[in-house]
């Protein structure tokens, strides 16, 4: 089964570890909106009613908790009817992880949202769940149809290496998309600062990345050749 590249990997500790050390930087300094986290909400500012306006808040309601575990709950059942188990596995424990890390985060940094909201939301602000879920959801998604494409290929292909990485797969680009849109939507409905949508995309992609790779760990390392091929599936 093939496996992360290493530098993705090893990006994850360091990204991860920016997201804590800023967050605990807010929460130590009572830090609001940075110069940059202003300078942005005054850039991607909408006016009530337009389309672009519009468009943030269907990505909003489609984002939210309620539309997350929906979608998360389809998928899975479509994936189990489909018999790819190892896939459903991996999608609901990435949420799981993802929302865990992202509220514990939240209850600890305790940042403020910013004043003039465009779209009703509460609680905290850092990180954006959001955002956290939107890069979960997306790059779980995008793994998935990567490993689906590996697995397609010829089987010369897949011998030409023990233990074979991961490689780009077009999907990552449309996970790509809709994260960033994730982002500017929070943004520009004046729910979020900037930052806050960073951090929750770098924990989405982060928790995505280090859950495949454990179980991908799991059907290598496991003496059950059964649950190895399940865990392939």
């Amino acid at each position: 089964m093939s496996r992360q590249p290493p530098w993705l990997l090893w990006a994850t500790l360091p990204a991860v570890l920016l997201v804590i050390a800023f967050g605990l930087w807010l929460h130590l300094e009572r830090i609001g909106p940075t110069p940059v986290d202003q300078s942005w909400l005054e850039f991607v500012g909408l006016d009530r009613g337009s389309v672009p306006y519009w468009i943030a808040v269907v990505l909003a309601e489609v984002g939210g908790g309620t539309g997350v575990v929906i979608c998360t709950a389809l998928l899975t059942g479509v994936f189990v009817l489909r018999r790819r188990l190892r896939s459903a596995l991996f999608l609901v424990t990435t949420m799981l992880a993802g929302i865990a890390a992202s509220e514990i985060l939240k209850a600890i940094v305790t940042r403020l949202r910013p004043g003039d909201q465009l779209y009703e939301s509460l609680g905290f602000s850092y990180p954006s769940g959001h955002s956290m879920g939107a890069a979960a959801l997306a790059m779980s998604l995008a793994i998935i149809a990567c490993r689906r494409h590996q697995l397609r290929g010829s089987a010369a292909q897949a011998a030409q290496a023990q233990a074979p990485r991961m490689g780009f797969h077009w999907s990552f680009i449309l996970a790509g998309i809709w994260i960033l849109g994730m982002m500017w939507s929070r943004t520009a409905l004046q729910v979020h600062w900037l930052t806050d949508t960073i951090a929750g995309a770098f924990i989405g992609i982060a928790v995505a990345v280090l859950v495949d790779e454990f179980w991908t760990l799991t059907a290598q390392k496991t003496r059950s050749p059964r649950f190895a091929l399940w865990l392939a599936g």
